[in-house]
């Protein structure tokens, strides 16, 4: 009597690769809201009210430096989190020669 093989139990959850996959999300949601900051800084113009003409200047010039600064950061830590993802994603096993 030919006995029917027995269904493989689901895989394990792991807690390395859940520590992990936060650990993207992480990086990938705060590099696109530093990456999105930055992007504010750099194109809106802050308010001057109550400043000085050389006050406003400097104001401006600072915040427009931050502002790059916060983008360049920003889009480094979402390449980052979207680089890692794509290197410790699950893999299906590679297929092959089937014995028959």
């Amino acid at each position: 009597m030919p006995s029917s093989p027995e269904p493989s139990p689901p895989p394990r959850p792991s807690l390395g690769r859940s520590a992990a996959t936060g650990l993207f999300g992480g990086l990938l949601l705060g590099g696109l809201g530093l990456l999105a900051v930055g992007l504010s800084n750099l194109f809106v113009a802050p308010g001057c009210e109550g400043l000085t003409g050389p006050e406003c200047k400097l104001v401006e010039d600072a915040t427009r430096e931050v502002g790059r600064t916060q983008a360049l950061g920003g889009g480094a830590l979402t390449a980052l989190g979207a680089s890692l993802f794509a290197l410790f994603r699950p893999r299906p096993p590679p297929a092959g020669p089937e014995d028959a």
